[in-house]
């Protein structure tokens, strides 16, 4: 509807097309994030991403003009024209974050054989701050907490460690939203920041192997895809490069190099194009090359 439009240009906001909805910065509180806050065009229900909040059009109008109630709203809304009963006043449904007790890393034994095994150094392992678990829904995994800006647990990524896994029991294994997932932000944001480039990988297991070589500039998106929060993300920092650099799957089924190509379609659409390169491993992936050959390939990047 247009008077959404054009009742939120008017208060000050600068609104991004997306389809169905708008996006914009909000403009009742600090941010400079330009796509954090969801205005959708049917009825101006809105949801801020940050903050984890939403709700009417009435109620959006309130707080961009800091009005006492919902009541000086309408009146606002009606001023324009904008008749506040044809509006629907649902409010839409926003996710919230789940959170685990602390204490559940309490459980983890420092039984760091399956990395070293692999290669990965100790002090590289004891950054990650993961064990194994042997009882629970993590039982035989080796698993690394997710911690959000606040601090808070609000995940477990546990990779099976048992010599001879089944095949109905998956590598790895996620409790809590990887949808709210940032990792590892809480270890390296201010690297990505000082650097202004990120890689974009799949696992822990291709992190650990890169942070083993020096390369510390990452951001684990868990599979194929790019959540919100780590667009948001991307958004803030604004790096020169961003590197996708999912699985090399070009000798086996190709899911990796196809969803790096669409990976990069989408992130054109918030970034430069001179600020995205896909660049896959020179094998499967990281975890199958050496701290030699992840130098090696990261050193062409710069030739």
């Amino acid at each position: 509807m247009d008077y959404i439009r054009d009742i939120l240009s008017e208060i000050g906001y600068n609104l991004q097309d997306y389809g169905k909805e708008y996006r914009a910065r909000p403009i009742y509180r600090n941010s400079d994030n330009n796509t954090v806050l969801r205005i959708r065009k049917e009825n101006g229900s809105w949801t801020d991403f940050k903050d984890s909040v939403g709700g009417s059009f009435e109620e959006l109008i309130k707080i961009s003009l800091n009005l006492k109630s919902i009541d000086e709203a309408k009146k606002f809304l009606k001023d324009k024209n904008v008749d506040t009963s044809k509006i629907a006043s649902t409010k839409p449904k926003v996710k919230t974050v789940r959170t685990f007790p602390k204490e559940t890393l309490n459980t983890m034994l420092p039984i760091h054989d399956y990395w070293l095994d692999r290669g990965v150094k100790l002090s590289t392992i004891k950054e990650f701050g993961g064990g194994v678990i042997k009882e629970g829904r993590m039982k035989d995994r080796y698993v690394f907490p997710i911690f959000n800006s606040q601090d808070n647990l609000i995940g477990l990524s546990g990779r099976c460690v048992l010599e001879n896994r089944s095949d109905s029991r998956p590598k790895w294994k996620h409790l809590g939203d990887k949808s709210f997932w940032r990792y590892p932000l809480q270890l390296n944001y201010n690297i990505i920041r000082e650097k202004k480039e990120v890689f974009l990988i799949e696992s822990i297991g291709d992190a650990l192997s890169m942070w083993d070589a020096g390369v510390k500039n990452i951001i684990v998106i868990f599979g194929l895809d790019i959540s919100l929060p780590v667009l948001n993300s991307l958004i803030k920092i604004d790096p020169q490069k961003i590197y996708i650099s999912l699985n090399n799957d070009a000798e086996n089924n190709s899911a990796g190099n196809a969803a790096a190509q669409k990976l990069e379609k989408k992130l054109l659409k918030y970034f430069d194009f001179n600020q995205i390169w896909v660049n896959l491993p020179d094998k499967n992936d990281f975890g199958e090359m050496s701290k030699e050959e992840i130098t090696a390939w990261r050193n062409k990047l710069n030739g």
